[in-house]
């Protein structure tokens, strides 16, 4: 023999506001999403290719600094 389980109505009411507030959610976010102005590519390559070449500057920065500590170190361990 089943059990019938019967919902209150105060819980099918959350589980529909629920529903619809997801659904009010997911259309404001759409509205949102054609405000968006993306930059022209020209923009984004030169902007990606500054990053690259600081990415780069700063790592070989940091690459003779660490050459040049490590002979120091080694230097007065000795």
């Amino acid at each position: 023999m089943k059990k019938v389980v019967l919902k209150k109505e105060s819980e099918v009411e959350n589980k529909e506001t629920f529903i619809n507030k997801g659904i009010k959610f997911l259309k404001e976010v759409k509205i949102e999403a054609k405000k968006i102005t993306w930059p022209q590519r020209k923009q984004v390559l030169m902007t990606s290719l500054m990053v690259i070449i600081f990415s780069l500057f700063i790592g070989a920065y940091l690459g003779i600094l660490d050459v040049v500590y490590n002979f120091i170190i080694s230097f007065l361990v000795r």
